[in-house]
């Protein structure tokens, strides 16, 4: 969904702030995203607590490395800072065994068809990025709103039938094959993870 004027006057505000090293873009990014990103974290972690740390932890990781790419939204950008941070928080709790969370981390269904693109080299996460690119390209509007709210979003079935307006039990068909044809497209694109 491409930025409105507005929200891309406010990137660009935001963006040239943290070059020009104002932290006064750190509060902008907590003032019009805070509470999305909240949510991202929370959705992930299930903890207010880690949810919050998840997303400061994320706006030191923007200040100290702040997005070059002029085509990278800072939202999406700073989204996936938090997500990591969300995932990294998971799976320590996971380690630790000081949780018995009744979440499925949705990303754990991908195991088979994704592994984590940071252990891969460049090259590698550049094609797997490619890859899953053509891939979201190739799905209709529906599987692709359904795709990313399940991984992207990190919403359960049941909140992605309800966004949907359908059932869990056809969100949960669509997601099987939309993970068997993401294999399929990895290994056309010559990815074997």
């Amino acid at each position: 969904m491409p930025y409105s004027n507005e929200e891309a006057l406010l990137d660009i505000s935001i963006r040239n702030q943290l070059l020009h090293r104002n932290e006064a873009a750190l509060s902008l990014v907590q003032a019009h995203w805070g509470k999305l990103l909240q949510g991202l974290a929370y959705r992930i972690t299930g903890s207010l607590a880690d949810a919050e740390e998840c997303v400061n932890d994320a706006l030191m990781d923007l200040w100290q490395h702040p997005p070059t790419d002029p085509d990278l939204p800072v939202l999406a950008y700073i989204s996936t800072l938090v997500r990591r941070r969300a995932l990294d928080k998971l799976r320590y709790r996971r380690a630790q065994r000081r949780a018995q969370d009744a979440l499925v981390c949705p990303l754990d269904e991908l195991d088979e068809c994704l592994s984590d693109p940071e252990g891969q080299g460049e090259a590698d996460a550049s094609a797997i990025r490619d890859a899953l690119q053509a891939f979201l390209d190739d799905l209709d509007e529906g599987n692709r709103k359904i795709f990313l709210l399940r991984y992207y979003a990190v919403m359960s079935n049941r909140d992605v039938a309800l966004r949907c307006g359908i059932g869990e039990r056809a969100v949960e068909m669509r997601l099987n094959r939309m993970r068997k044809r993401l294999r399929s497209v990895l290994h056309e694109h010559g990815i074997y993870l």
